[in-house]
């Protein structure tokens, strides 16, 4: 099967990148982006204190609980609808992004975290839209690289008044880091001209992909909230920081996957145009050796033994996830919704149950729970694509049917 991009009549690009290639130039912008915000956080604590750093950090969590939830409709069907449904949704993505953000502003003067949170999921919105189309043709390494120099050009200016200013703000300071959002809106709105906004299907459709972004949500966070309630807050934080390091390795996982959406688009997710298994398992087997090598590390290293094992589990957890990462993009141009949200949500309690009983083994039995549960979604989206008939299921053709 070759893996090089497709134009639209599905024909193969000469000299056109290899999916691999795409996927490597993407990590070095997403990574460089993870980096610029690590510092971005480094510079908050230093100038502004843990506490400020807190509030900060509450704005972003409800920006995450927001933002993507609303957009996910808008995602999934931006790579698998036609030009010109993608085009009006492409708009209304835009426009609920502007609304989101207007509301944030109307309450500057009312809540810091209500404020942030909204302008930011707005702010995210509207940029999401206004690089869909990149993502839509199959090429990450785009929207990486405009997230990062976005990113360096937003902290940079926040950082010059941080340590510019005898006595900075947090208010001032985000509202500064906020800054590149009015940039994103202008071209947003330029590429939105002349279109009119459409819905993001069928309201089953939208509920079932919203419903599944929710229980990602809860899948990936609440296991830590559960955990610091049963345990404390060393506990959590052994805990907090496998799940950070798993999950951004296993982002390779998505981006290679996006770099499959054209020809999937085309063929109507036929396997011979998506990834292959043997690609599948070296990325995964990959992401999860580093996790492995980090724990391996750490145990011989003076760090705390319970992180050092912790870590060892969630290699196992991070090559299932990056795997996982790369079947859903076969499952989203198969319009398989009603499977993944079913096993987002569904497993969400699982989880949970699982995290609760392992409680008395600290950060080691939540590591333990997250495997288990990866693996029973694992096991879900392989028997679903590889049993796959010449049709999908009868539950989401129903789903996904166009009024």
């Amino acid at each position: 099967m070759s893996e090089a991009s497709t134009p639209e009549d599905g024909s193969p690009k000469k000299g056109a990148p290899s999916n691999v290639g795409k996927t490597l130039v993407a990590m070095v912008w997403m990574y460089g982006g993870r980096g610029v915000g690590m510092l971005w956080t480094l510079a908050l604590v230093a100038r502004l204190g843990v506490a400020n750093y807190g509030l900060y950090g509450m704005g972003f969590a409800l920006s995450a609980v927001v933002g993507p939830p609303l957009d996910q409709p808008f995602m999934v069907r931006a790579m698998r609808e036609s030009k010109d449904r993608f085009v009006a949704e492409r708009t209304s993505r835009y426009l609920l992004g502007a609304a989101l953000t207007a509301t944030g502003i109307a309450l500057i003067d009312v809540n810091y975290v209500a404020w942030f949170g909204l302008v930011v999921a707005g702010g995210e919105m509207a940029c999401n839209a206004w690089m869909s189309p990149a993502v839509r043709d199959g090429h990450p390494e785009r929207f990486w690289r405009v997230d990062t120099i976005r990113r360096i050009v937003s902290v940079a200016l926040a950082c010059a008044y941080l340590f510019g200013t005898p006595h900075p703000t947090l208010a001032v300071a985000t509202m500064i880091y906020c800054a590149q959002y009015v940039v994103v809106f202008i071209l947003g709105g330029i590429q939105i001209l002349g279109h009119r906004p459409g819905i993001p299907g069928p309201p089953k459709v939208i509920a079932a992909l919203t419903g599944e972004m929710l229980g990602m949500c809860l899948y990936l966070q609440g296991d830590v909230l559960l955990l610091g309630f049963l345990t404390n807050h060393t506990t959590v934080g052994y805990y907090t920081l496998t799940v950070t390091v798993t999950v951004a390795l296993a982002a390779v996982g998505q981006a290679y996957g996006t770099t499959f959406h054209e020809p999937l688009r085309l063929s109507g997710g036929d396997l011979s145009a998506g990834p292959s298994v043997r690609n599948m398992l070296i990325i995964g087997g990959g992401t999860g050796l580093l996790v492995a090598i980090t724990g391996v590390v750490l145990l011989i290293s003076p760090a705390p033994t319970e992180l050092a094992v912790a870590m060892l589990i969630m290699s196992v957890f991070c090559a299932m996830r990056t795997i996982i990462s790369i079947l859903s993009v076969i499952l989203y141009a198969q319009r398989r919704d009603v499977i993944r949200l079913v096993a987002n949500l569904g497993l969400v309690p699982v989880k949970l149950g699982l995290v609760a009983l392992l409680a008395f083994a600290g950060a080691i039995g939540a590591s333990i729970a997250t495997v288990i549960t990866d693996a029973i979604i694992l096991a879900i989206y392989v028997t679903a694509i590889y049993r796959r008939k010449a049709k999908p299921d009868n539950d989401d053709v129903a789903v996904n049917a166009e009024p």
